[in-house]
C-alpha cells in the first residue's frame, strides 16, 4: 500500500493534512486478516489505517499508534474513496472531534462500502487498485493526571504519603501507583508526544529553579528521551478543578540537551488547588520540534580592514549536521557570498526514502 502526503491550508480556515493511499487488491481478496498501512505522522502523533472485511463489506479505521495512558487525542477526519470518472462519484464519511484514548485507539466505519461497489461504481483500475484519501485536521492532544497531596503540605512531606492511596473518586486515577515521588516533588508516568517521551513534575512548595521563597506550587514538563538536540515545545497547563482551576496560557520554551526547561510558577498555594486531597494536572501539548544550532561568522576582506565603505565582506561558509525526529540526517550550509545571507539545506539520507515516497 503506497502512501502520498500533502499539506493544505485554505485562507484562514484550520489547516488540514491530506494523505493519499494507493490500495492494492489484496485488501479485497485477503479474507483471513486485516490489512494495515505503514505508520505516518500527523499532529505530532503516529497513525495508521487498517481495512477490515465483514462478509462482503469493506471497513476502514484510523488507528492511533503512539497512545499513552492518561492521554487522549481529538481529531477531525474524512475518508474518501476516489471515483475514477468524476469527483461527484466519490464515497466519503467523516468524523468531527473524534476521541482516541489508550483503551480505544481505533475509530472508523466497519460498513464503509460493499466490495462489489468498488468495481461496479468504477473505483478500481484494471489492476484492482483504488485510491483512498484521508484528511486530518483540528488535532488536539491532552494529557491528564491527578496527584495525591496531603493537606498538611507545609510540614515535612514523606514519600509514603503519595503511594498506594485508595481512591474511589475517578476512574482516571488507576495509574496513581506509577507516580514517582521525592521530597517536595511528584512525577507522573510518561507519555509520548512528537517522538519524545515526557512526564510532568509537580512541586507543591516550589521548584528549585523558582526564585520565590514563599511556598507556591510549580509545574515542570520534563523530556525523557532524545537528548542529542534541544527541543522547542509549546504547551499549556491547567491546575485544579472547577472554580479552583487556574490556566497557564500558552507556554513556549526550549528543552535543553538534558531534557530540562524552565517551568510554570503560578502565584498560588497547593492548598488552594486541592479537591479531596487531589491536585488535577491537565496539559494540552501543541508542538515539539528539535532545534539544531548553526553558528557562522564573517571574515572581512583587506579593504574592509582599512575602513573602506562599500566593500563586500566575504562570509566564511559553515556547515551544520541536523537530524529530524526520525533520526534522518540533514546538512545546513551558509552562503554569504552575496548581498544577503542564504541557507542551503540538503537531505543526506535520501537513499532511505522508499520508492514512490516523498519527504
Amino acid at each position: 500500500m503506497a502512501l502520498l502526503y500533502r499539506f493544505v491550508k485554505i485562507d484562514d480556515r484550520p489547516q488540514s493534512h491530506v494523505f493519499t493511499f494507493i490500495v492494492t487488491r489484496s485488501v479485497t481478496r485477503d479474507l483471513e486478516r486485516d490489512i494495515n498501512s505503514k505508520e505516518f505522522t500527523c499532529g505530532y502523533q503516529k497513525w495508521a489505517i487498517t481495512f477490515t472485511r465483514t462478509d462482503k463489506v469493506l471497513g476502514v479505521y484510523l488507528v492511533w499508534k503512539s497512545s499513552s495512558e492518561g492521554m487522549r487525542v481529538y481529531i477531525d477526519f474524512t475518508f474518501t474513496i476516489l471515483n475514477r470518472e468524476h469527483f461527484t462519484g466519490n464515497e466519503s464519511f467523516s468524523g468531527k472531534t473524534i476521541k482516541f484514548t489508550h483503551d480505544c485507539a481505533a475509530q472508523g466505519n466497519r460498513n464503509y462500502l460493499p466490495v462489489s461497489d468498488l468495481y461496479s461504481r468504477n473505483f478500481t483500475d484494471q489492476n484492482g487498485e483504488f485510491q483512498l484519501e484521508l484528511t486530518l485536521g483540528n488535532i488536539k492532544t491532552i494529557y491528564e493526571t491527578h496527584f495525591r497531596v496531603p493537606v498538611s503540605i507545609f510540614g515535612t512531606i514523606a514519600p509514603s504519603h503519595y503511594h498506594h492511596q485508595p481512591n474511589h473518586h475517578s476512574a482516571n486515577l488507576k495509574h496513581h501507583d506509577q507516580h514517582k515521588s521525592t521530597q517536595n516533588k511528584l512525577e507522573s508516568s510518561y507519555f509520548t508526544f512528537g517522538g519524545f517521551d515526557w512526564n510532568v513534575a509537580l512541586f507543591p512548595m516550589g521548584s528549585p529553579d523558582c526564585a520565590e521563597k514563599d511556598p507556591k506550587v510549580s509545574v515542570l514538563l520534563n523530556r525523557l528521551t532524545g537528548f542529542d538536540h534541544q527541543c522547542r515545545v509549546k504547551y499549556s497547563v491547567n491546575l485544579g478543578e472547577g472554580e479552583k482551576m487556574i490556566d497557564s496560557g500558552e507556554i513556549e520554551i526550549v528543552s535543553d540537551t538534558d531534557g530540562q526547561a524552565h517551568g510554570w510558577h503560578p502565584t498560588v498555594k497547593i492548598t488552594d488547588l486541592l479537591r479531596k486531597g487531589l491536585c488535577r494536572v491537565r496539559l494540552e501539548m501543541q508542538a515539539a520540534n528539535t532545534v539544531s544550532e548553526l553558528t557562522f561568522g564573517f571574515k572581512p576582506g583587506p579593504a574592509a580592514a582599512r575602513g573602506l565603505v562599500g566593500e563586500t565582506i566575504i562570509g566564511t561558509p559553515s556547515l551544520a549536521q541536523c537530524y529530524d525526529r526520525d533520526k534522518q540526517g540533514w546538512t545546513l550550509k551558509t552562503d554569504c557570498h552575496s548581498d544577503t545571507v542564504r541557507l542551503h539545506m540538503v537531505f543526506k539520507d535520501i537513499h532511505n526514502v522508499p520508492r514512490n515516497h516523498l519527504r
